[in-house]
């Protein structure tokens, strides 16, 4: 019973209801695309158990249980559509999850799903002085 449970943990789900679509091009060469899908719903859902490490305005990354960076990004080309992200860096997320909900048209919305096979640097570090 706890190899069947280990495999549903570390299994990988549609983040929002939608349908399947081509996967928009990787922005870099560590992403490797797994899913895309174009919603039709504004909820977007945690792809599998893990905790957030980054976050931004059309993207986070969640380091899976399993060990694996895992990157959902928006793409969108319409700059009135945004994310309400409900999740923070450290969070604990699992596919019950919201991460957040979608505003604006959904038509032209890209949810895209990528493993990543190393986490770049985001830049330096400053400490504020007192």
């Amino acid at each position: 019973m706890w190899f069947s449970r280990r495999q549903q943990r570390n299994s990988l789900q549609a983040p929002v209801a939608g349908t399947h679509t081509a996967m928009p091009a990787a922005t870099s060469p560590q992403q490797v695309g797994v899913l895309a899908v174009q919603p039709t719903s504004q909820v977007i859902n945690a792809p599998l158990d893990g905790d957030i490490i980054s976050l931004s305005p059309s993207s986070l990354v969640i380091n899976s249980l399993s060990g694996h960076y895992i990157e959902l990004r928006i793409d969108t080309p319409y700059f009135q559509n945004t994310c309400d992200w409900q999740v923070r860096v450290g969070d604990s997320v699992s596919p019950l999850t919201i991460l957040g909900t979608l505003s604006g048209a959904l038509d032209g919305v890209t949810i895209a799903v990528y493993r990543l096979n190393r986490i770049q640097a985001s830049g330096s570090i400053t400490l504020a002085s007192n």
